[in-house]
């Protein structure tokens, strides 16, 4: 069955996996700072709080876990 989002839904979760390809891409660099990284993705997508990285983060891992697209 084909799970039904609103556009609102599919954007964000677009901006997310986005958000941790950007994460898992830069803290493939040995020595690279958490919170450097964090402040760079809060900077580039506009996020306000440090958490909320963290959150989406989660939030994507948990996806991939459950394979859900």
């Amino acid at each position: 069955m084909k799970v039904l989002r609103t556009p609102t839904q599919e954007s964000r979760m677009k901006r997310d996996a986005e958000i941790y390809a950007d994460y898992t891409e830069m803290m493939s660099v040995p020595g690279m700072s958490k919170t450097e990284v964090a402040k760079n993705l809060m900077s580039k997508y506009g996020i306000a709080s440090m958490a909320s990285i963290y959150v989406i983060r989660k939030r994507v891992e948990e996806r991939i876990r459950l394979g859900i697209q």
